[in-house]
């Protein structure tokens, strides 16, 4: 449902935030106090601007949350599409309680815990990664100026952003095409998401208006040589070639809620 087109208009009206329970133990707590002390990889709600009120209720999915569906299943393309346009029913009549009192041109630009994360989510999204090196008092104000480009209505949603932190020193090891020590770089992900080429490099200065042109363009290319992805075969040839993501957090879900990971059997560790 994420990718439909009438769903991603509908999500433009709230804050949308993608929990990375597998890379932070604040996010992980989050999703925990979500399933009454349960942790699995996600959890959806839909709060309030103050950020505390549950305007929905909670579940894996947002038609588990907003009391579509509880009980995942497996659905026709019709009964899919009529599921999701349930959702977004639900998703507008929530908007018409707190209509927005901001633009979407001030919505803020993502930021990862990590290089390492942003070049492997970019990866499997199968989107370009702009990552921007530089001093912290330079990426400051590079986060605010850069709204006005991440918004525009021609590349907004296309791409992910990513800002340097200290962990990142070795960002540049796994990356091809850089010429300069700091810059804003559009970054094509590999096959995996642990290397990546540069198809486009900027100065810290550049316009706003350069980078939209570039960003717009690079796009273009690559929605045009880059093919979707079969993720069973993915992960297949991935397992074949002994390629792993090592996660800051276990791996794994507690879904008895008893605090802990769940032991995984046998069987689900030998795949």
């Amino acid at each position: 449902m994420f990718s439909t087109k009438e769903f991603i208009e509908a999500s433009r009206d709230f804050v949308c935030v993608r929990i990375e329970s597998f890379e932070s133990k604040e996010h992980q707590d989050m999703v925990r106090e979500l399933l009454q002390g349960r942790f699995e990889n996600t959890a959806f709600c839909v709060f309030a601007p103050d950020g505390k009120t549950r305007l929905s209720g909670t579940g894996r999915s947002p038609l588990n949350g907003l009391g579509v569906n509880r009980r995942p299943s497996v659905k026709s393309e019709k009964e899919a599409k009529v599921d999701n346009a349930k959702a977004i029913r639900a998703m507008n009549a929530i908007v018409k309680k707190y209509p927005a009192k901001a633009d979407l041109s001030d919505a803020l630009v993502s930021d990862f815990h990590s290089f390492k994360q942003s070049l492997n989510v970019s990866s499997g999204d199968q989107r370009l990664l702009v990552y921007t090196v530089g001093a912290k008092n330079e990426l400051k104000s590079l986060k605010d100026s850069l709204q006005k480009v991440a918004n525009d209505e021609k590349i907004i949603g296309r791409f992910h952003y990513d800002f340097f932190s200290e962990g990142d020193q070795k960002w540049s090891e796994v990356i091809e095409g850089e010429s300069s020590p700091t810059g804003i770089y559009v970054i094509q992900p590999g096959e995996f998401g642990q290397s990546g080429n540069v198809v486009a490099e900027f100065s810290l200065d550049s316009s706003l208006d350069a980078i939209r042109t570039s960003l717009i363009e690079a796009n273009t290319n690559y929605a045009a040589s880059e093919e979707r992805k079969n993720y069973a075969e993915h992960r297949k040839k991935a397992r074949s070639a002994g390629i792993t993501y090592e996660d800051n957090m276990p791996w794994g879900e507690d879904r008895d809620g008893d605090g802990v990971i769940d032991e995984r059997k046998s069987s689900r560790r030998s795949r």
